[in-house]
């Protein structure tokens, strides 16, 4: 895009290429989308202004863009209040020109579902044509480089952002600056301006043509007709799904979230309150429901035991409260009641005996630290079965009546890097294992588990423990869509299964871009390359928006 500043001004920013849900768009005339916009600005403003607000303390010396720089530490003096944003961090100035060579700061007194926003910037200096120049006391020194991480509360989830920005072809007060402004004013281009509550869009101004105001409110809440279809080998058929989809960023006020998706067979509610009566707390609740039973079938030394399937029908309530530590990490507690309902599959053979009904109750401990796009995630829980009766054959060596408590934990690290196109390579290794588990509480790695092998079917593999990598791309395809290509592995162990660190291995692809007719499509495919699978998963949803 083209960033329009001046000294003095709030910066006004032209899209003219964009991805948006995964489409680029090179249109003038963009569509506008529900964005999240935090109470207080997003985005850290261009020039940090070092006055009396804040302390100063000289911390040593570095070397930064092969620069000789002071690093000076700052805070403020003063505690963030309403209509003031405040800032901490440092700032590295040039021993010989005493000019900034980078600052990087982090956002104060945040609100709403912003939790933390770190900004570095990095300055060249420029000369009077915008031309790079030599490190001199006369030149322009300009932030052309900016990295930033944001970690926002979405619907329950810490969700990482990152940003980076580079400015080129700069020109310094050019003459045609108020005219090259004033001809996209008066055009259909897309624009937004950065204002004290975050990015606005600019809309053309009835009263006053060829000019813009800013649009304070926006649509918090979309409800979107869906209809799709969902197959696993799991099920005897292909599901198909048809229902709608509410999503409310502001549901009865106080920028409560909701997102409610009613697929017909189908069911997944999320509400969450990021700032729990106003404190730094955030509880969320989520619920999950599939109205078909899914298969659960044994799979021992290389060979599917047909006769001990057994058929589930799923749903779960989880309540969530978390606390930000820090500005980097997040402490999260949970509870979660899991009801399971077992029935007899077509080939159960008649002397199995099923597993008792029962709701289980988990409660775990998370903790998540993310900095500089680097995520460390640790999880622990302990589960209760309400009862645990022998199920299986007579004797069945697999069933521990201590069973009914067991425990489960869990080590994630991710990072992703950001190639040239807004190509973007993922990589996640996780560490799964657990202590009293058994068939029906081990770890599964079909497609509503949370440890996923693409292409592996619900319940047809499982582990007591268990190594496992995720490799993501981004790609494009012509210039109508961006799928993210997906590579998994795990290494799984089950005694009882006959697995030794057995490799299972998948692909697929999944992505959100726009379809025909301007709807939202939802795409997961996967296929097993690797290990005891061979069927395929589909997850293909299309949504219209009705608001």
């Amino acid at each position: 895009g083209e960033y329009f500043v001046r000294q003095g001004e709030s910066f006004d920013w032209a899209w003219q290429t964009l991805y948006i849900n995964g489409v680029r768009w090179r249109s003038k005339k963009l569509p506008e989308i529900p964005i999240v916009q935090p109470e207080r600005a997003a985005a850290m403003p261009l020039e940090i202004r070092f006055t009396q607000e804040y302390r100063y303390r000289l911390r040593g010396t570095d070397r930064v863009s092969g620069r000789d720089c002071w690093v000076v530490d700052f805070e403020p003096t003063v505690a963030p209040e309403p209509g003031r944003t405040l800032y901490r961090g440092t700032v590295w100035i040039d021993r010989e020109t005493h000019h900034r060579v980078r600052s990087r700061a982090l956002q104060l007194g945040l609100t709403g579902e912003v939790l933390s926003n770190e900004e570095t910037l990095d300055y060249q200096p420029l000369d009077l044509a915008g031309a790079p120049a030599g490190w001199t006391r006369g030149a322009f020194y300009l932030p052309l480089r900016a990295r930033a991480q944001q970690i926002l509360s979405i619907v329950n989830a810490a969700v990482i952002v990152e940003r980076e920005s580079v400015l080129s072809a700069v020109v310094l007060n050019g003459p045609d600056f108020d005219a090259r402004r004033e001809a996209l004013f008066a055009s259909e281009t897309t624009m937004v301006r950065e204002t004290e509550r975050g990015l606005r869009y600019l809309e053309a101004d009835p009263e006053r043509p060829g000019e813009r105001r800013v649009r304070d409110g926006f649509d918090t809440a979309k409800l979107f007709a869906l209809a799709g279809v969902f197959w696993d080998d799991a099920l005897d058929y292909p599901v198909p799904l048809a229902g709608v989809n509410y999503f409310d960023l502001d549901f009865r006020g106080g920028k409560r979230q909701l997102n409610a998706f009613f697929g017909g067979v189908l069911g997944i509610v999320s509400y969450a309150d990021p700032r729990l009566f106003g404190s730094d707390f955030d509880l969320g609740a989520n619920l999950f429901a599939f109205a078909i039973p899914l298969g659960d079938t044994v799979y021992r030394d290389g060979d599917e035991i047909p006769g001990e399937e057994v058929r589930a029908l799923p749903a779960r309530l989880s309540l969530h409260l978390g606390h930000p530590l820090g500005s980097y990490g997040k402490l999260g507690a949970s509870y979660e009641a899991a009801y399971s309902n077992f029935q007899q599959a077509d080939e159960t053979a008649p002397g199995f005996r099923l597993p008792s009904d029962h709701v289980e109750h988990r409660f775990g401990l998370d903790l998540q630290l993310s900095r500089a796009g680097y995520r460390l995630r640790l999880g622990g829980s302990l589960h209760r079965r309400s009862e645990w009766e022998p199920w299986g054959f007579p004797g069945n060596p697999e069933y521990d009546p201590e069973a009914r408590e067991y425990e489960t934990w869990e080590v994630a690290a991710s990072k992703n890097w950001y190639l040239a196109d807004f190509r973007k390579v993922g990589l996640e290794l996780n560490y799964l294992g657990g202590s009293g588990l058994d068939r029906f509480s081990k770890y599964g790695f079909g497609y509503f588990g949370g440890n996923r092998v693409h292409g592996y079917q619900i319940g047809k593999v499982r582990a007591e423990e268990a190594w496992a990598a995720h490799l993501t791309y981004g790609f494009e395809v012509g210039q109508l869509l961006r799928l993210d290509a997906i590579g998994d592995v795990a290494w799984a162990t089950d005694a009882a299964s006959g697995l030794d660190r057995e490799l299972l291995a998948g692909v697929g692809l999944a992505g959100t871009f726009i379809g025909p007719w301007d709807t939202i499509v939802n795409l997961d495919i996967g296929v097993p390359v690797a290990g005891p699978d061979d069927g395929l998963t589909v997850y293909l949803v299309f949504l219209k928006l009705f608001h």
